[in-house]
Formats: C-alpha cells, structure tokens, sequence
C-alpha cells in the first residue's frame, strides 16, 4: 500500500456539536446535548443510506436535509420545529462551516504517515472551497492535494472521482486506501474504483460491513505507520 485518501466533512473535519446544540438552543428555546449529537448522526447517516438505496444517490445538498433531519428527529425534534430550526442552522453554517472541529491527534498522524513515505490527498464532496477549510485547520499542509466535487464536477460515489485522485497520486487503486464515513458513498464508491475502503465507525455501532473500520483518522494512521517502518 502506497495512498491513503480521506473524505473531508466527518472525517478529516467535523461538524461543531455545541455550535448546533445552541442555536437549536435559541431558536426552540430548550436545551440540547452536544454530546448527544455525536450518537444522532448515526440516524442522519442511516436515513442518508434509506435515500441512497430507495432512490440513487441524491445530491449533495439533498444528502445535507435529510441527514440533519433525521439526526435532529432522533433527538425528538418534530417537523414544525425542523422547518423553524433548519434556517438557522444553515445560516450558522454560512456564516462559519459547520464542519470544523478536528479530532485531536489528526494533524500529528497524517505528519507521521507523510513523513513515512505515504502519499496523502483528500476526495471530497464539497463546494470548492474544502481545502481552504482544511488549511484553516492545519491540516492542508500533509496533504499533497484535495480532488473537490465542487470544482471537478463529480461528486462520489462516482468511481470517476476517485480515479482523478489516483491520476494525482500515480499509484494503483489497490495500492490506496479510502476512509470515510458514510459507507455507500464513500466505501462502495472506492470499492468501485479498485481502492481499500475504511469505514470510520467512532462509537462502534456499525458492526460488520464488510470492510475495515476505525474510530477516528488517527487511529487508523497509527496502524498504519508501523507496517511501513516494518518494511
């Protein structure tokens, strides 16, 4: 293995929990637990494989209204208050990505796999504008480039994507892993481009889908740095 290749929104860069739970805060006027969002986007990213598997795959934006309402259903959020809240969370998002809390340890695991020699890129569903995130967090500077949906025009799972990213990194589809986290775009699209998928899985609840999973990206890293020291 040569490549590893990394989704940016929940995986490299997460969504701010507590910016969320305070505007629903403010505009429903109870409170909400930010630790409780963590577990509800398991329900966003369910009801985001319900939409994939009845329908095809949606656009991007389509995937960002149902995630988010079923990952506030499961915290007893009802459609009215959905349709009042939703507003509001898109325009914090506006006003600053949502996506931009980084998992502590992250920047010092892609430094050890880059410095071990791997090649590390980002494929990204996104709006163009992802690796301007990733270096407001630190991160950009591990990577040796970002492929974005929004500037390529293909958004995963398309295998077309990731095929744009191999060209970049000249290395083998098997010769790269992909991590992501929500299994039918980001797995079996790499899959379907020849790739390793990893499935992020940080509270364990996925179990067995046929791929390998790990709790966050330096986790993984960490494995993977003393298989090319042992080489």
């Amino acid at each position: 293995m040569k490549a590893v290749f990394f989704d940016a929104g929940g995986t490299l860069i997460h969504l701010d929990h507590a910016r969320i739970a305070a505007t629903m805060a403010r505009v429903l006027g109870r409170p909400f637990d930010p630790e409780a969002l963590a577990g509800a986007e398991y329900d966003g990213r369910a009801a985001v494989e319900a939409l994939i598997a009845g329908n095809g795959t949606g656009t991007d934006n389509e995937r960002w209204s149902v995630h988010f309402r079923a990952m506030l259903g499961a915290l007893g959020v009802g459609d009215a208050e959905f349709a009042a809240v939703a507003p509001a969370i898109r325009q914090e998002h506006l006003e600053h990505h949502l996506w931009s809390v980084v998992t502590p340890g992250t920047a010092d695991a892609l430094e050890s796999l880059s410095r071990g020699g791997w090649v590390l890129g980002c494929i990204s569903n996104a709006d163009g504008h992802v690796a301007e995130r990733l270096e407001a967090e630190g991160l950009l500077r591990h990577l040796r480039f970002v492929v974005d949906s929004g500037a390529v025009g293909i958004e995963k799972p398309d295998p077309r994507i990731f095929e744009l990213a191999l060209e970049q990194a000249a290395v083998r589809a098997a010769d790269a892993y992909y991590v992501g986290d929500v299994y039918p775009i980001d797995c079996v699209g790499a899959q379907r481009a020849g790739m390793v998928p990893v499935l992020l899985d940080p509270l364990g609840r996925y179990g067995d889908r046929g791929c390998r999973t790990a709790p966050d990206v330096a986790s993984f890293c960490r494995e993977l740095v003393p298989l090319r020291d042992a080489a």
